[in-house]
């Protein structure tokens, strides 16, 4: 599906993990188109927009905001506290949002593309070449939290607590950046992952 110009990375990594920061550095030193699964996936939330029509036809009006958007907080809430609503909306939100991905890659002209997601999905690994993880240790991702988000340390344990497993993610992984140390230890490792092929 990939051609032999293009290079597709697929980027994952805990919250907290320093996933932006990878982003960046591929982002302005080496070029790469980025791809976020999130920023995709608010854009199929917009009023009007399939994803919006479908999560509104399922879980009703009263997560909408009184100029019609959906609001986001009450979403977040709901599904945090209800695992059927969670399911719900992935299972509506998910294939829209792998369909506009695969579609922007075909699109594309770049000559490196990095999809950045934070859920697992197994119908995606044909779309891109490899997929790195970024690793971080608990406490440091924790640390990042409250310094970022202003998360408290309990609602950052819920958060990675509710996401894949670290082996979940190394099993599914071809390369893994370790993001304990300074910018400059991850520019070097990406320095080398990039030099190197699947």
């Amino acid at each position: 599906m990939v051609g032999d110009r293009m290079r597709v990375i697929g980027l994952t990594g805990g919250v907290g993990a320093g996933k932006s920061l990878v982003l960046s550095i591929l982002e302005e030193e080496y070029g790469a188109q980025v791809i976020k699964a999130d920023e995709v996936a608010h854009e199929l939330m917009e009023p009007g927009k399939e994803g919006y029509l479908a999560v509104k036809t399922a879980l009703g009006e009263d997560l909408l905001k009184p100029d019609g958007t959906i609001d986001r907080k009450a979403l977040a809430a709901r599904i945090f506290e209800d695992d059927s609503a969670r399911k719900t909306v992935d299972g509506i939100i998910h294939p829209m949002v792998w369909k506009t991905i695969e579609d922007k890659i075909s699109a594309s002209q770049a000559g490196l593309i990095v999809v950045e997601f934070a859920i697992m999905n197994e119908n995606m690994d044909d779309s891109w070449d490899e997929m790195w993880y970024v690793h971080a240790s608990k406490e440091n991702r924790i640390r990042r939290l409250a310094e970022t988000r202003s998360y408290t340390r309990e609602h950052s344990e819920r958060i990675i607590a509710s996401q894949a497993s670290e082996a979940e993610f190394l099993n599914r992984c071809t390369r893994v950046i370790e993001n304990n140390g300074s910018m400059e230890e991850v520019k070097q490792q990406l320095a080398e992952l990039l030099k190197s092929r699947g």
